[in-house]
């Protein structure tokens, strides 16, 4: 089966498949794998059905699901990632970013019409002046858009994006580990064909590798690190000269 060739007529584009298919598709591997290992001949028609999900919209279907199961936990994790965290940042009472930095920033954005809030104002209403630093990541968001790919920030976007959607599927990519371990062990338990046993006690431990990556690895602390990755990242581009960007294309994050 050539999956490449299956990825490559699926119509995603770069963010698509790193940061939506590639994590649905690390959460259903156990199963190819049980597969694989016990069901050679289903192999050839797994690739033939995967064929026709292309063709049908299945491909397409499957990444807006995790990118559903995403932003569901980017909705409750708030303000520690997203486009909130990245207005975080820009507050006056938040100290991850260095103090001369943020002016520069704050700078650069009054002086393209965003209405910064002060320090004082700040203060006196903490929820106001989060909501204006939010207005001007939205705005931002825009203005970098066409300068996105040279600058790294789509690798940052793609990388944080993947680790969401990971932590999304988490609970699902445990059901399918669990059900692939008790299926391995069961068919070793009844085969009969020593190599086959051998091997599929390999993939047991890694299964058992695999598993303690998604209860361990895969939480919300590895999401956070690659939303302020990109956060920092995406506001250093107020460094940059760029001037207005034409037809510009909606946020991917």
């Amino acid at each position: 089966m050539d999956f490449e060739s299956i990825i490559r007529n699926s119509g995603l584009d770069r963010y698509d498949r790193n940061a939506r298919l590639y994590p649905a598709l690390l959460c259903i591997l156990p199963v190819f794998a049980i597969v694989i290992l016990w069901f050679p001949p289903a192999w050839t028609m797994i690739g033939g059905l995967l064929s026709i999900a292309v063709t049908f919209g299945g491909i397409y279907l499957l990444a807006q699901v995790v990118r559903y199961r995403g932003r569901t936990v980017e909705n409750r994790l708030g303000r520690r990632v997203g486009r909130a965290k990245t207005a975080s940042l820009l507050c006056h009472n938040n100290n991850e970013l260095p103090a001369n930095s943020k002016l520069r920033y704050h700078a650069f954005l009054r002086k393209k019409g965003q209405p910064i809030p002060t320090h004082e104002e700040e203060q006196a209403n903490p929820e106001a002046a989060y909501e204006a630093f939010r207005a001007a990541v939205d705005w931002l968001l825009i203005y970098t858009r066409p300068n996105a790919k040279a600058s790294g920030l789509l690798s940052e976007n793609i990388s944080y994006g993947f680790r969401r959607n990971l932590l999304g599927l988490k609970p699902v990519a445990i059901f399918f580990l669990g059900l692939a371990i008790v299926a391995n062990g069961y068919m070793c338990w009844i085969s009969g064909n020593k190599d086959q046993i051998v091997a599929a006690l390999v993939v047991e431990i890694l299964f058992a590798c695999a598993l303690a990556a998604w209860l361990f690895v895969i939480r919300p602390g590895f999401v956070e690190d690659a939303s302020a990755a990109y956060a920092k990242r995406f506001l250093e581009q107020c460094e940059q000269k760029s001037g207005t960007p034409r037809n510009p294309s909606p946020s991917r994050q």
